[in-house]
């Protein structure tokens, strides 16, 4: 931490910066106060590459995925402004060092310092895929910071993470990234596996104090001394995640000993002889060559603190020695705000903080924007600097990144590379030479298409998806496009909440709410209609809870607790009788069909129409024998069907045994398929007779819901296993797990997508998709979800074709899925 200096900005909106805390390849942290008195960080950009558009547009990117990451081991984004003359973000102030910081003063970290370390960053990376949009590439001792209650994630992306940029010609950027990985030195896509190895090569810093492939052999020639000890990683091929940044050659003098190091990277095994020992092996998993070894970030968190990174930590995480210098630092920011209170009276510096004049934008008078759009009119760069600063950076940081300039090889996932904005590209540059398209990254979700948050509403009910209309139900009911996650209309009827939203046709739709039966309009969510429950009860009674129960067609069947009112119908005891009661309801015609009590046994958790009956189950009357009573199963359930025009019981049998854990399915042809003491079965509805039995159990414990398409049954287990079974026979086609640990010990459920061609589970922890043919997983999906909330929430699906919604929370977001 040092005092401002003349170059130093004195405001960042409304925080006052107050002293340097530590500068970055890009960024720069400052010690600031806000007008409410509190103490934050606030990350800027450097002012001299301010004025370069590119990098505006990727600061913004970092800055929009850092506002949506959550967890305890990322720095919450309070306030942002990408758009002001120098690009900031504010974050809460934590006193804590670099992991370049604290490896200089004290030496490498213990083993289980270690071990929290690296659980914690894992953990984070398995959120973080979403906001990063595949490879997080954010990871770097110079951001990655060790605080007193834990490590934090300071950059949020590629560009973050840079020890190294420059102006460029042409408006463009040169950036020197973070590690190098051997995907990118084979010319490749940096996908989630690269981030593994890099957090490999990460935690062997911390352990160790070196790289562990800085080694200098006797016939290697080391570094040169302007680039000694810099980390030069590489940026990805040109593409919008990463703003336009290309990978060039370097100094041709250079670039034998660059290649060299990558060379090392590509092909020699790390050097972990200096590793505690039982780190070595899980280290050595994460330096794999090949991606396709390296272990998932919840693997990897599992087996560094088996009980998660937070109860792996204690008060003393860290060496004494740095507890210290985190004493010395919170005592420093303390005495520095104290000794600004006492001169609050001196007059404020002016609250836009200004580019130098090496900028070109300062150089014409003009500002960084309008001179960017001047110099793409007129189809020429803005002038640069003669002369590019080269970062001195400390030895034991990882090798310089290569380009072999003499052989005009460019190193995949750039090194130092040069990031142009088309805009401000000269009309008389050559275009680049064309390359064949990335192929697919196995294992990188799909960019959100949109994502939708409802703060102000409290959510309940079931979300519906009818067409293109996604309606939430809540306080107000809300449509969205689910094409665009658009909010179409928005209504709220007075004490109303609507619940259960179905679609009645083209027009209109019907919404289940706390008062009565209301149609409104799809367009504009006009109300067109109301049934009141009243209606459908008789005088002196009062319904509450109604609960959709099925529909079929112009039929819903829902059920609440009718109630009498007080003195009309009261028990012995002197209590209102409440009398749970099921009603059929066409929508269509707006008329009631019937109603019918339910006996205390009859709960109608679970109905499906089938044909001309509405089929359920209800706890097995007692058998009055006690041999008999002894013999039956716990929970046992009996199943029933009622007629549909009349609520009339058909018939009532037991089937195969089946209790009240079983989760079941009806196809259209009456199989009934249940799960059941970890197996699948399959009865014959009509006469209760077994039809197959899945001779693999799960060795994980009980199964979830089935789900039957057209040619195949689904159904995972709680170890997080998904089975793709024959419906006819019951024989298993394939099965795969989702990738992670341990899951959340209850099974993940299953949707498949309307082409038939993807396989989604989702749980507690994400979505992970399928392709159906052959069980290949293929991606997996993690939402943020809320910042200060506490727990897991299990996740909610639904499919429409090409796009799943994926509800987490009071978030939604629209998924492109085949």
């Amino acid at each position: 931490m040092r005092d401002l200096n003349g170059a130093d900005p004195r405001q960042f909106g409304p925080y006052r910066a107050l002293a340097v805390l530590r500068g970055a390849g890009t960024t720069r942290s400052y010690l600031a106060r806000g007008g409410d008195g509190r103490t934050v960080t606030v990350t800027a950009a450097e002012p001299r590459l301010a004025a370069v558009s590119v990098f505006r547009s990727r600061f913004r990117q970092e800055v929009a995925a850092a506002a949506r990451l959550a967890g305890p081991w990322a720095l919450p984004v309070l306030d942002s402004a990408p758009d002001d003359p120098v690009p900031w973000f504010a974050s809460p102030f934590t006193p804590s060092l670099s992991l370049a910081e604290a490896v200089a003063l004290a030496g490498p970290l213990p083993e289980p310092a270690v071990r929290v370390l690296g659980a914690a960053l894992a953990e984070t990376l398995e959120r973080t895929r979403t906001a990063a949009g595949g490879a997080f590439q954010g990871l770097g001792p110079e951001v990655v910071l060790l605080a007193a209650d834990g490590p934090r994630i300071s950059a949020f992306g590629p560009l973050g993470a840079a020890t190294a940029a420059a102006e460029g010609p042409g408006g463009g950027l040169a950036v020197t990234l973070g590690y190098l990985t051997p995907e990118q030195v084979a010319g490749h896509r940096p996908g989630p596996p690269a981030d593994v190895f890099v957090l490999g090569t990460l935690l062997a810093y911390a352990a160790t104090g070196t790289n562990p492939f800085d080694v200098n052999d006797a016939g290697t020639d080391p570094l040169d001394a302007d680039h000694a000890g810099t980390d030069h990683a590489g940026t990805d091929h040109a593409d919008a995640n990463h703003a336009g940044v290309r990978p060039v050659a370097g100094d041709v003098s250079r670039s034998a000993a660059r290649h060299r190091a990558a060379e090392r990277i590509a092909h020699q095994e790390p050097d972990l002889a200096s590793v505690p020992e039982e780190l070595r092996p899980v280290l050595a998993r994460c330096l794999a060559k090949d991606p396709a070894q390296r272990p998932e970030p919840s693997v990897l968190a599992a087996v560094l603190a088996p009980s998660g990174a937070a109860a792996a930590m204690s008060a003393g995480w860290l060496p004494a020695r740095l507890t210290a210098a985190l004493a010395e630092q919170a005592s420093a920011v303390l005495g520095l705000e104290a000794r600004k209170d006492r001169e609050e009276a001196t007059p404020a510096v002016p609250a836009t903080p200004t580019v130098p004049d090496a900028s070109p934008a300062a150089a014409t008078g003009a500002s960084p924007a309008s001179e960017a759009g001047t110099a793409g009119e007129r189809g020429t760069a803005p002038a640069r600097p003669t002369t590019r600063r080269v970062a001195n950076l400390d030895r034991r940081a990882l090798l310089t990144g290569v380009l072999s300039g003499a052989a005009g090889l460019a190193l995949g996932g750039g090194v130092t590379a040069w990031a142009t904005d088309d805009r401000s590209r000269p009309a008389a540059a050559k275009k680049p030479a064309a390359r064949k398209p990335h192929e697919p990254v196995p294992g990188v979700p799909p960019a959100a298409l949109w994502a939708y948050d409802m703060p102000d509403t409290m959510l309940f009910g079931s979300p519906a998806l009818h067409g293109d209309v996604l309606l939430v139900p809540g306080d107000s009911l809300v449509a969205l496009d689910v094409r665009t996650g658009r909010e179409l209309w928005r209504r709220r009827e007075p004490l109303d909440l609507a619940a259960h939203p179905l679609r009645v046709d083209d027009e209109l739709l019907v919404v289940l709410g706390v008062q009565g039966l209301l149609w409104r309009s799809v367009k504009n969510g006009a109300r067109r209609h109301k049934v009141p429950y009243e209606q459908l009860l008789e005088a002196g009674e009062d319904m509450h809870s109604p609960e959709l129960v099925a529909r079929d067609g112009a039929v819903v069947w829902f059920r609440g607790n009718v109630e009498k009112a007080a003195g009309t119908g009261t028990k012995t005891d002197g209590t209102d009788e409440k009398t749970r009661t099921l009603f059929a309801y066409d929508v269509v015609r707006r008329e009631p069909l019937w109603r019918r009590p339910l006996a205390e046994n009859e709960y109608v958790a679970w109905a499906a129409p089938h044909r001309d009956l509405l089929v359920s189950w209800r706890d097995a009357p007692r058998p009055k024998d006690k041999k008999e009573r002894k013999k039956r199963p716990e929970g046992l359930q009996e199943f029933f069907a009622l007629d549909r025009a009349s609520g009339r019981e058909v018939w009532a049998r037991t089937i195969g045994g089946l209790t009240d854990t079983a989760l079941l399915a009806l196809s259209g042809t009456g199989t009934l398929y249940a799960s059941q003491d970890k197996e699948l079965r399959a009865y014959e509805l009509l006469t209760g007779r077994e039809l197959w039995r899945n001779p693999h159990k799960s060795p994980y414990g009980a199964c979830g819901w089935p789900v039957l398409t057209e040619d195949t049954l689904y159904v995972a287990d709680s170890g997080t296993t998904v089975y793709a079974l024959d419906p006819v026979s019951g024989r298993q086609q394939w099965s795969r797990g989702t990738g992670f640990l341990d899951g959340t010990g209850a099974p993940p459920s299953v949707a498949v997508s309307p082409s038939g061609a993807t396989a989604l589970s989702f749980d507690a922890v994400q979505v992970t998709a399928f392709a159906t043919a052959n069980g290949e997983r293929l991606w997996k999906f993690q939402a943020v979800g809320e910042q200060d909330g506490g727990g897991l929430e299990p996740y909610e699906l639904l499919t429409v074709d090409g796009i799943c919604v994926v509800r987490y929370g009071r978030y939604f977001y629209g998924v492109p899925v085949e």
